[in-house]
């Protein structure tokens, strides 16, 4: 017998709400589940697609052992439908609106009930999101709605309205790591990663998932090692590690990985100069942060993590990237190696 909610880490107590509340006929026709990024949103409203529409629903989850629970698991249940933003755009356009009210006007195909899942609520056109809210307000009595959001004020409030709201929250990194444990993954990699995930066990998932991640973390950290180690005005070849004159959309992409992981580490440098190194996420780099914490100050290091920042608003600004990298190298303090 399989539990509600046994594939999302964490968040256990949004599980069992939305559980109790559709066993125990009081649930919602449209939910609306926020929380950070990877935090398992998706996993949650998938989870719960699975026990509405299971032939044999047990109270506390899908029975994992009927014909739907079986093209469940596949992802091909006829009355789990996905809606969510095309590779192409940048939002959620009306023509997918339209879909939605018309399955959500026709009987469920193998099962009892149907879900509609919304995914990232924030990238609604608003003639999209006006075009539902009769749908979400007064959906058929076979019919569930699932949305979801990383932040419900940027949701309109006329979707808001009409939905009963569960927000998911970041995980425990002890969680986390317990959970990739779980699924065979070494203590030191399932710790490391579960403090890096800041709380996202998608995340944590997807890097263990694919070793390319932590690599490109290693290779990021080892080039900000060498900016520090070298005087600023011999910094600028260093650029050629992270800008691809080539391809410009590339070198953002990779340039706005880098900032993130090295805005991480550096707020790691500020944890371990007050003295709470307990709280340090790059757990493998405990001794190279205690180095900076005893030779920078704490204005120096919230400096680099603000001049960090600005580099990545030049960036959303389409400076050249080639500029926004040489004026961070510069700016950043100097740290001579022991």
């Amino acid at each position: 017998m399989s539990s509600f909610g046994a594939r999302l880490i964490g968040n256990a107590p949004a599980a069992r709400r939305l559980a109790s509340g559709e066993a125990g006929g009081t649930g919602a026709h449209a939910y609306l589940l926020t929380g950070p990024e990877q935090v398992g949103k998706r996993t949650l409203a998938l989870a719960f697609a699975s026990m509405v529409t299971c032939d044999a629903p047990t109270g506390a989850g899908a029975c994992g052992a009927c014909i739907s629970c079986a093209a469940g698991a596949r992802a091909a249940h006829p009355d789990v439908h996905i809606v969510e933003r095309r590779e192409d755009r940048r939002t959620i356009v009306i023509e997918q609106a339209q879909e939605v009210v018309r399955i959500a006007t026709i009987r469920p195909y193998q099962s009892q009930r149907k879900v509609i899942v919304i995914v990232d609520a924030e990238s609604l056109e608003e003639r999209a999101a006006n075009l539902m809210l009769k749908t979400i307000e007064e959906p058929a009595e076979d019919t569930r709605l699932v949305i979801t959001a990383a932040d419900a004020d940027r949701v309109l409030p006329t979707i808001r309205s009409r939905c009963r709201e569960i927000a998911l929250r970041a995980v425990p990194a002890a969680e986390i790591a317990h959970a990739l444990v779980e699924r065979g993954v070494a203590t030191d990699e399932a710790n490391l990663v579960s403090r890096l995930s800041a709380g996202r066990p998608g995340w944590a998932l997807s890097t263990v998932a694919d070793p390319a991640i932590l690599s490109r973390r290693a290779a990021h950290l080892a080039l900000l090692d060498d900016i520090l180690g070298t005087t600023p005005f011999a910094r600028l070849p260093l650029a050629d590690r992270l800008d691809d004159a080539r391809n410009l959309a590339r070198a953002r992409e990779v340039m706005a990985i880098a900032f993130a992981t090295w805005t991480g580490w550096w707020r790691d440098a500020l944890v371990v100069h007050a003295g709470c190194p307990m709280l340090v996420a790059n757990v493998d780099r405990v001794n190279d942060l205690a180095r900076v914490a005893s030779h920078l100050g704490a204005v120096e290091i919230v400096g680099a993590i603000a001049r960090i920042a600005a580099a990545a608003v030049h960036l959303d600004d389409n400076v050249s990237p080639r500029l926004a990298l040489e004026g961070l190298f510069l700016d950043l303090p100097h740290l001579a190696r022991d």
